[in-house]
Protein backbone atom coordinates (compact mmCIF):
# COMPACT_ATOMS: atom_id res chain seq x y z
CA UNK A 1 0.00 0.00 0.00
CA UNK A 2 3.03 2.91 0.50
CA UNK A 3 4.71 1.59 -2.70
CA UNK A 4 0.95 2.81 -4.35
CA UNK A 5 1.26 6.06 -2.28
CA UNK A 6 4.80 6.80 -3.38
CA UNK A 7 3.84 5.69 -6.71
CA UNK A 8 0.63 7.70 -7.22
CA UNK A 9 3.42 10.17 -6.31
CA UNK A 10 5.72 10.20 -8.31
CA UNK A 11 2.87 9.88 -11.16
CA UNK A 12 1.52 13.29 -9.95
CA UNK A 13 4.58 15.44 -10.37
CA UNK A 14 5.44 17.68 -13.11
CA UNK A 15 7.21 15.91 -16.09
CA UNK A 16 10.91 17.01 -14.87
CA UNK A 17 10.84 16.28 -11.66
CA UNK A 18 8.60 12.72 -12.12
CA UNK A 19 12.05 12.10 -15.22
CA UNK A 20 14.57 13.07 -12.37
CA UNK A 21 13.24 10.77 -9.41
CA UNK A 22 12.60 8.09 -11.86
CA UNK A 23 15.86 7.66 -13.43
CA UNK A 24 17.69 8.55 -10.12
CA UNK A 25 15.77 6.59 -7.38
CA UNK A 26 13.68 3.95 -9.69
CA UNK A 27 16.76 3.06 -12.01
CA UNK A 28 19.49 3.81 -10.45
CA UNK A 29 21.12 6.31 -12.75
CA UNK A 30 24.15 8.41 -11.17
CA UNK A 31 23.31 12.32 -11.59
CA UNK A 32 25.56 12.97 -14.08
CA UNK A 33 23.79 9.81 -16.20
CA UNK A 34 20.73 12.48 -15.47
CA UNK A 35 21.82 15.58 -15.91
CA UNK A 36 23.27 13.98 -19.81
CA UNK A 37 20.81 12.40 -20.27
CA UNK A 38 18.00 14.89 -19.78
CA UNK A 39 20.69 18.28 -20.58
CA UNK A 40 20.41 19.52 -17.16
CA UNK A 41 22.52 21.79 -15.18
CA UNK A 42 24.46 20.34 -11.82
CA UNK A 43 22.27 22.71 -9.78
CA UNK A 44 18.62 22.33 -11.52
CA UNK A 45 18.85 18.56 -11.01
CA UNK A 46 19.46 18.69 -7.34
CA UNK A 47 16.66 21.09 -7.02
CA UNK A 48 14.07 18.69 -9.26
CA UNK A 49 14.89 15.54 -7.70
CA UNK A 50 14.48 18.04 -3.87
CA UNK A 51 11.14 18.50 -4.87
CA UNK A 52 10.21 15.02 -6.00
CA UNK A 53 11.92 13.34 -3.31
CA UNK A 54 10.22 16.21 -0.82
CA UNK A 55 6.83 15.20 -2.50
CA UNK A 56 7.03 12.09 -2.30
CA UNK A 57 8.03 12.04 1.35
CA UNK A 58 5.11 14.34 2.13
CA UNK A 59 2.80 12.25 0.50
CA UNK A 60 3.94 8.84 2.48
CA UNK A 61 3.96 11.10 5.80
CA UNK A 62 0.00 11.96 5.05
CA UNK A 63 -0.70 8.15 4.35
CA UNK A 64 0.76 7.31 7.59
CA UNK A 65 -0.75 9.69 9.72
CA UNK A 66 -3.94 9.18 8.26
CA UNK A 67 -3.33 5.29 8.49
CA UNK A 68 -2.37 5.76 12.41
Amino acid sequence: EALRVIGDAIESLPPSQRAVITLRDVQGWSAEEVRNALELSETNERVLLHRARAKGRAALEAYLVEDA
